[in-house]
């Protein structure tokens, strides 16, 4: 059996047909009027598709200020009398110099809420390698009032790809409430979001935004409190100009997340006279772990096309489903199926003559006329 190579590697090729029934007419304008309106309304204008994106560097500087006058007697320290649920201890009220620690660290912050110090000595020479410090004295103590500190957050960013470039000052910033609200602070103390003046909040109120209470239960020793083992919270500062068609517009966001089963200290050693002789320092301590993210968008031409071509896909398997339903659902499909679909016959050993009229005939066997 000789194969045939014709309908085995026959060409298919489009062949346009008006099929006169207004169900599957309606069905298509349905499809392509529901394409139009996602890919030009829905992707390339509200979700803005005509944007490239890009997430936005910068830098923190963050200074603490302590009060003008503290909180005397807190529930907490070991001279107030009234009850409270959690060991109590001495109270000390420290500036700032002494309850920020470290010092210059540009990607966080920490604030101490208890120490224990230690006064430590060696009795050998410290080129010895088994030379150990042992502890003469140690204390317990709440640094007092510490929720009354405040905070400067003075923050820059720079999107690389749109050269775009802001100080935290010269923009408009919100912070998210417990709610998820965006709200903008302008206090006598707290001043979130305003044009022109810095961020600056209490230490109290940034533990508030993050759902912290000093005195309530430690997340990782339930008998101890959040004051006595530290927390630690990261806030996010989140930039964008996509939240409106006015790209010139750009606004951050402060979001405060507390960090779950995790309490924080630090050690620090002070020399005394000698090297024999140190204090040492355990804080624990509040730390705040600054994250600069969100988006920055820019016009950009590829980004628009790519959104309306994704549109020419859509429109393939709309018309796709029609053929479907035209030519295997319908009552009406064999004739259908009958018009889309049309087999030549093969051309390959076919010979062209004129008849006596003049016409153009094909003939398998030209000596049979």
């Amino acid at each position: 059996m000789l194969i045939d190579w014709d309908s085995i590697l026959a060409y298919n090729t489009i062949k346009i047909v008006r099929i006169r029934d207004k169900r599957l007419g309606i069905l298509h304008l349905c499809f392509i009027v529901i394409i139009v309106l996602y890919v030009v309304v829905y992707s390339a204008i509200y979700k803005k598709g005509y944007l490239s994106t890009e997430e936005p560097v910068g830098s923190i500087r963050t200074s603490l200020w302590s009060p003008n006058t503290f909180k005397a007697n807190q529930v907490y320290c070991k001279n107030n009398t009234e009850p409270y649920p959690y060991k109590k201890l001495e109270c000390v009220y420290y500036d700032d110099a002494l309850v920020g620690y470290p010092i210059g660290d540009d990607v966080g912050f920490t604030a101490s809420s208890r120490m224990k110090i230690s006064e430590q000595k060696s009795n050998c020479s410290l080129t010895d390698p088994t030379c150990k410090f042992y502890t003469n004295s140690s204390v317990n103590v709440y640094l007092a009032d510490i929720e009354s500190f405040t905070v400067l957050i003075d923050h820059t960013m720079y999107a690389p790809l749109s050269q775009i470039q802001f100080n935290g000052d010269d923009l408009s910033g919100y912070i998210l409430d417990q709610n998820g609200n965006e709200i903008q602070i302008n206090e006598t103390v707290n001043v979130i979001g305003i044009e022109g003046r810095p961020d600056v909040l209490e230490l109290g109120k940034i533990l508030e935004f993050g759902g912290i209470d000093l005195d309530g239960p430690s997340m990782i020793n339930s008998s101890n409190s959040i004051r006595y083992d530290g927390c630690v919270l990261f806030v996010f500062i989140e930039y964008s100009n996509t939240f409106s068609y006015d790209l010139n517009k750009i606004k951050y966001v402060y979001s405060i997340k507390k960090v779950d089963d995790t309490g924080y200290d630090i050690p620090e050693a002070i020399i005394l006279d000698n090297p024999n002789s140190r204090l040492y320092y355990k804080r624990h301590a509040i730390r705040l772990i600054f994250i600069q993210t969100g988006l920055i968008g820019s016009f950009n031409f590829q980004s628009l096309l790519l959104t309306l071509v994704s549109g020419l896909g859509l429109l393939t398997v709309s018309t796709l489903i029609v053929d479907q339903l035209a030519i295997r659902f319908l009552p009406q499909r064999k004739s259908y199926s009958s018009f889309k679909f049309q087999t030549t016959e093969s051309f390959k050993m076919k010979k062209r003559i004129v008849n006596d009229d003049g016409e153009d005939k094909l003939y398998h066997n030209i000596e049979t006329l």
